[in-house]
This record gives C-alpha cells, structure tokens and sequence, in this order.
C-alpha cells in the first residue's frame, strides 16, 4: 500500500536521525508503556490524498505518529465541503502508529462525476515529521458503457452512418450520451471529426444538446441548439442548464430535441447552424434535426 510505503520511509529516515528511538515508548517483550505520546506528535503522511468513490466508496486519511506509545486522540479542523463528516478527533491506539479518520457522506447527496475537495489540519500540530494538513480530492465519476447500435442520418448533408451509442450516469434520470466520431471524414477537406455529445432525460425523453461544432470550426459552423444565446452561462449538464434551454425552446416555438421510445429515435440538434451569441440562425433551414435511429 502506498501510504505504507511512505510512512515505511518517514519512520526509517527518523532512525537514521537517532530520534526515533526516544519517541517509542516500547518495553521488551512488545506491547507499550503507559506513557503517553502527545497528539501534537501526530502528522499526515502526505499533504494531498485522492479518492475515487466509484472504485472504493470508503474515505480513510490515516494520522500518523512514530512511536507505538498510550493511545492519542488527536483533534482535526477541516474546511471545505458539506456534504461530507469529518469527525472532530480520531484515535490513535494504543501500540498502534497510524490512526484512521474516517469521512462519511449520504451517496444520493452527492453528484455523478463531480470532484469535492476539504483541508483537514491536525489541531495542535508540533511535529517535525509529516504534515500539518492534508488536502482531500473526493471524486465520482461513472464509467461509459454500450447502450445500443443504430443509424444516424445527419439532416444538412444526408449522410447516413451506422454508429453506437455510449451513456454513463450523470445525475439522477440523466444520461450523457455520445455517438463516436461523427461527420468530417465524409464532407470533404476541413471538416473535423466529431464525437457527438448530448444529454437524455430518462424520465422526460428529452435531450439536451451542448454547444459543439460539426463542421468548419472557423466559420462557426456549430450545427447545435445550446444555453449560450447571450443568457446565462450555466454549467452545461445541470438542471438549471436544462431549464434554460426549456423555455428557449418554449419561446421560439421549435420542437425541443427528444427522444421517440415508440420509433426509437433520437431527434438531435437542428440541421441550421445556430449563432452561440445571438442564437439565431446563420444558415440552412430550422426544423430538419440529425436523427439516430436504435436498431
């Protein structure tokens, strides 16, 4: 383990020193005296620590000390953000050197692929060794998968291609879903290629097109219904987000892009290429979107 590792290395440089052995309070035999070991002794191991809850759904930042003496409780601050506990102290036992403090938080409180960040600082830290405080990177990110292959006819041009579509979960009743690499390499020199990107409400059917291009970036060619029409800059996948698009959609009178469970189909972004600023249309015609069809 690598906290092991780095704690293996902090105790034998302190050996080296001579000062670890004034530290440890063991007596022959094993086990420990009763004397105490200050918590100001205690340190953090490293001064960032990452979690991925998706792959350990546990939050455990040890406290170090060096020797194995009395038990210490040692008391901890922390910033940062709410939705996770952080017990005011943790415990170091007695004969043990590392003491777990453990966070806890409420999974459906929390966001699908959103980081969380909190500075846990030891309260009455002294120690030469380790660190004062450490800085905690909590992520959630879910993993892509295979929904299904279809066929995406792209309204503007009239291409037809086979494609399938991948989601993972972005919040609740929301996928995000991408069709690999679509248009560019069939619309002649200048055209990218393209992911495409969009966001599906299980629960409404509809979906939710961010800003992106389709063809020349230089022209502006982003071929997309978005937020951006010089209103607010929402994070793109909130629900705010979606909300503003429903009623942009609601004032102009253009159907909204959704998804049709009876042809199963996904009526995508509008042919037209829409200004990000303005949100009018700069060219083609409103009204004829990119479907992708489900097998």
């Amino acid at each position: 383990m690598k906290i092991n590792r780095i704690f293996a290395f902090v105790l034998t440089a302190a050996m080296l020193l001579g000062l670890g052995s004034c530290r440890d309070n063991e007596v022959a035999g094993g086990g420990s005296s009763a004397g105490t070991v200050e918590s100001s002794d205690c340190f953090f191991i490293e001064q960032q620590l990452a979690y991925n809850l998706t792959s350990n759904p546990t939050i455990i930042v040890p406290v170090a000390r060096l020797s194995k003496g009395a038990e210490t409780v040692v008391n901890v601050n922390s910033t940062g953000s709410s939705l996770f506990t952080v017990p005011s102290s943790v415990t170091v036992a007695n004969g043990n050197r590392i003491g777990e403090l453990e966070l806890t938080y409420d999974p459906k409180s929390l966001t699908f692929n959103e980081t969380y960040e909190l500075d846990i600082t030891i309260a009455d830290y002294k120690s030469i060794y380790g660190y004062e405080k450490v800085h905690v990177i909590i992520e959630y990110p879910t993993s892509y998968f295979e929904y299904g292959a279809g066929t995406i006819n792209e309204g503007w041009w009239g291409e037809v291609e086979q494609k399938t579509m991948f989601v993972r979960d972005y919040a609740e009743n929301v996928y995000q879903c991408y069709l690999p690499e679509c248009w560019g390499h069939d619309t002649g020199p200048g055209y990218d290629v393209q992911d495409y990107v969009f966001f599906w409400n299980t629960a409404t059917n509809k979906v939710y097109i961010p800003v992106q291009y389709m063809g020349y970036q230089s022209i502006g060619d982003q071929g997309s219904i978005a937020c951006k029409f010089g209103g607010p800059d929402y994070k793109v996948g909130s629900a705010d987000w979606m909300s503003y698009i429903d009623k942009h959609y609601a004032q102009i009178g253009w159907s909204q892009p959704h998804y049709d469970p009876a042809k199963r189909a996904f009526y995508l972004s509008d042919s037209a290429a829409i200004s990000a600023d303005t949100g009018e249309v700069v060219y083609g015609t409103a009204g004829t979107p990119d479907v992708f069809f489900l097998d």
